[in-house]
């Protein structure tokens, strides 16, 4: 498998507040992001490279484990939109879904370095390119409604 700085090009964990194929809105600048709770071997990687958005088990309150976030820039500094990450099934058919919090996911991401504003430091950001569905809990869905699908990304 493919590595970036020593991580695996494709990681898969636990899928929270997810906004693949629309950007969150609630924020400027909007960006196409997902949560992803991680074994901590996968967040020991990340944190360890010194990528922005790793939060340690416990620190958040919506998963006990690790969580590192994907996130991309939904426009260019231009204002040209950015295409969303793909989002697909199984047999990496680009599906049209909201994940909701609990799905399993495969993450395709790639390495992103930008300036910090005014400090001169980089900023490290995992930006999703692909997100692979394993197990779906569609967006509004309660307890154990979800479907299960098993694949190899």
């Amino acid at each position: 498998m493919r590595e970036i700085n020593g991580i695996p090009s494709v990681v898969e964990g636990t899928a929270y507040w997810a906004h693949i194929l629309v950007p969150n809105t609630r924020f400027e600048p909007q960006k196409f992001e997902l949560n992803l709770a991680v074994s901590d071997e996968v967040f020991q990687l990340f944190s360890d490279a010194g990528y922005f958005g790793c939060h340690a088990a416990g620190t958040k309150d919506f998963s006990p484990d690790p969580v590192v976030v994907f996130q991309k820039f939904a426009h260019s500094k231009d204002g040209t939109p950015n295409p969303s990450p793909r989002l697909v099934n199984s047999d990496n058919e680009d599906i049209d879904v909201a994940l909701g919090n609990g799905s399993r996911v495969k993450v395709q991401w790639s390495h992103r370095e930008y300036p910090m504003r005014g400090s001169g430091n980089m900023v490290l950001r995992a930006e999703p390119v692909a997100v692979q569905v394993v197990n779906l809990v569609e967006y509004g869905e309660t307890s154990n409604g979800s479907s299960s699908t098993t694949l190899e990304f």
